[in-house]
């Protein structure tokens, strides 16, 4: 019976001694799981910073990139601050992108990724006061560009000014010319004698003075004399050059008389004439313009009766 009952006693400390171990463990494991997985959440905090601060210093040199875009042409290629700074942001970028990829130990890659965005940060500062300088600088350039654009266009509104004036100013001036209706005679001495009528005219002479002008290109010059009769139709047969307009057809515009003079910048007469003996004059009211380098310088009306 006694024997019965310590070996009764000795299960039910064994059992109390399983059941305490079993206790022991899983509080153990219990411990060593929070603990673990404090230590995950801890480890995953520090990479989520580690990752945050790389993307930072990322983002830092994409904002020094878009700033220099704001300047304009090759202004920025061109100042060798920006492109040293842009150099040294890019060349920490790479940096940090070998650091994550070395595996160093977690401190030693976190004090050196601080340092790193703490230079970009400085960097991308200096870069937006440089940048903000050159564009300071070219608004001022651009303002003077349009005061000397507005000044250059007050200049040449006065040289056009000029220009025009220069041009009328140089322009041959001629006084109503003297017109008069001739006549043909049979006599040597006095071929032609005036005469107001149609019918009796076989040649229109035109007198012009051409008036003095210092102004006015001196040189060699071709005056040409366009009749115009009452119908409406040019008398002769040369055209603009002084040639012969061979066919006629409705409304071609044709020439009376043709002269080329040397003029000197002095005061000097010309005469020109059409003489057609077998022409049947019209009665009525005739226009003669004179026109010399092309620009007409007289016009005047005439009658025959």
């Amino acid at each position: 019976m006694t024997t019965e009952n310590n070996s009764g006693k000795n299960n039910k400390g064994l059992v109390i001694g399983l059941a305490v171990g079993l206790l022991i463990s899983v509080g153990l494991n219990a411990f060593l799981f929070i603990n673990g997985k404090a230590e995950v959440e801890a480890k995953q905090v520090q990479y989520d910073k580690l990752s945050a601060e790389h993307n930072e210093v990322n983002a830092l040199f994409e904002d020094a990139k878009a700033l220099t875009q704001k300047l304009e042409g090759d202004v920025a290629e061109k100042d060798e601050e920006i492109q040293s700074k842009l150099a040294e942001i890019e060349r920490i970028k790479a940096e940090n992108d070998s650091l994550i990829a070395s595996g160093i130990n977690k401190e030693e890659l976190n004090r050196r990724l601080k340092a790193n965005l703490a230079m970009v940060r400085k960097l991308n500062k200096q870069l937006e006061a440089k940048v903000d300088e050159l564009l300071l600088e070219n608004k001022k350039l651009e303002t003077k560009n349009e005061a000397l654009t507005t000044d250059l266009d007050s200049v040449n509104t006065v040289n056009d000014k000029l220009s025009e004036k220069v041009a009328i100013a140089s322009a041959l001036q001629v006084p109503t010319p003297t017109i008069a209706s001739f006549k043909k005679r049979n006599s040597s001495s006095k071929p032609w004698k005036k005469t107001s009528l149609a019918r009796r005219t076989d040649k229109i002479e035109v007198k012009a003075t051409i008036m003095a002008n210092e102004i006015t290109e001196q040189g060699e010059k071709t005056v040409l004399l366009k009749i115009t009769q009452p119908n409406g139709t040019t008398l002769g047969k040369l055209n603009i050059d002084g040639g012969d307009v061979e066919v006629q057809a409705n409304g071609t515009v044709t020439y009376a008389a043709q002269k080329t003079f040397t003029y000197t910048g002095a005061q000097q007469d010309v005469v020109l004439e059409f003489v057609s003996p077998d022409y049947e004059f019209a009665e009525g009211n005739y226009t003669a313009e004179i026109m010399i380098e092309g620009e007409v310088v007289s016009t005047s009306i005439f009658s025959l009766k």
